[in-house]
């Protein structure tokens, strides 16, 4: 298992650096388009319970990211790389499936 774990050279952190900041980049994205979507989806009289749905893709984003990255922070690159990937693909994946429930549920959440 400890051969998993390198010690990263001057270019590798550098590299690290980059790809960090472009995922990082990518899950901004997210969760920019969950509070995006959050406000066109929202008609004015949401419920808490609709706020909640509809702003929890950018919270679970904002957790996925900061979990993967503590995950694969001391990997090879290319762990580290894969690791931030399937994170970035679970977010999206559960972005489109809260935007599906609220799209087919719009009226229990909005009371009327």
């Amino acid at each position: 298992m400890s051969a998993d774990i390198i010690e990263p050279k001057p270019l590798a952190r550098v590299l690290r650096g980059f790809l960090t900041g472009l995922a990082g980049l990518l899950y901004a994205f997210l969760i920019w388009t969950a509070v995006f979507y959050a406000i066109q989806l929202s008609s004015g009289d949401m419920t808490p319970y609709g706020w909640a749905v509809l702003l929890l893709p950018a919270v679970v984003t904002a957790v996925v990211f900061a979990v993967a990255f503590v995950i694969a922070r001391r990997r090879a690159i290319g762990a580290f790389v894969l690791v931030l990937l399937a994170g970035l693909g679970l977010s999206a994946v559960f972005l489109l499936n809260t935007f599906s429930f609220v799209i087919r549920n719009l009226s229990s959440l909005t009371g009327s």
